[in-house]
């Protein structure tokens, strides 16, 4: 296992492709921060659709707000990522290739999601980081006091927008792994995904409001924001994980039973 989450590290972290990482990295912090603070309302609660409040910035945990708010809008892309890095390995037949060194499928595709988990989980604090660093150059643009952004609740409070953002994004990859194992090809898989966590979810939730507290993609969005209106976190933590975890059962059978031919 160890080897195979060196050798997907060693894939994945190559000068170009760091570079690349780190520039969407800034970028994201600067598109974030700026939406955030330039949308920030008096008042109100957080849902789904919606930003920040000037009280969410002011208090405890302002300075990870934008670092939440815009993370819940991202994981989509998290889950595009995955089909196309997963589904690629089975239809250029690198998996296979795997297999004849270590013929252990479940280790193979257990170490491979880890590796790419491990450079998402760095990915995610730089970004945090970066975020936070944005908006302390906002704040003063909104008269947004900071000086409760450096308290120990609010390093707890960034703490635990790291753990919910990273739980989203590990949810919306196991996904992206399993809809890449049923189909084996990229396009084919891109285009269910698509299909349901864009047009359908997000078109069938305008009237059916009970679709925020059911679907996978909602859910997710509501677990990377801490809770919202439509969603607390204790219940949306619980239903990511019976959803990932039927996610991560299912792709565990499929890749242990079905044949790998290309």
């Amino acid at each position: 296992m160890i080897r195979i989450i060196r050798a997907e590290l060693i894939r994945v972290l190559r000068g170009r492709t760091i570079a690349i990482m780190a520039a969407s990295a800034l970028a994201f912090a600067a598109v974030a921060a700026l939406t955030v603070f330039s949308t920030a309302r008096k008042t109100g609660t957080a849902t789904r659709r919606s930003g920040a409040t000037l009280a969410d910035l002011v208090g405890d945990g302002g300075g990870t707000q934008a670092f939440a708010v815009g993370a819940s809008f991202v994981g989509f892309l998290v889950f595009v990522i995955f089909i196309a890095l997963i589904a690629t390995e089975f239809s250029g037949g690198t998996f296979r290739a795997v297999l004849l060194r270590e013929p252990h499928r479940l280790r193979v595709i257990v170490g491979k999601l880890a590796g790419l988990l491990l450079v998402a989980a760095a990915l995610v604090a730089l970004v945090e980081v970066l975020t936070f660093g944005m908006s302390l150059l906002l704040a003063p643009t909104k008269d947004i006091a900071t000086d409760q952004w450096f308290s120990l609740d609010s390093v707890g409070a960034a703490l635990r927008d790291y753990v919910t953002v990273f739980g989203g994004i590990a949810g919306w990859a196991v996904f992206g792994t399993t809809l890449a194992v049923i189909f084996r090809s990229a396009p084919l898989a891109l285009g269910v995904g698509f299909a349901w966590a864009g047009p359908f979810e997000n078109i069938t939730v305008d009237n059916w409001s009970a679709g925020y507290r059911f679907y996978p993609g909602q859910v997710l969005g509501s677990l990377i924001r801490g809770g919202t209106a439509e969603l607390g976190i204790g219940r949306a933590v619980i239903t990511a994980l019976v959803y990932t975890g039927i996610a991560a059962a299912a792709t565990l059978v499929l890749v242990s039973r079905r044949d790998v031919t290309a």
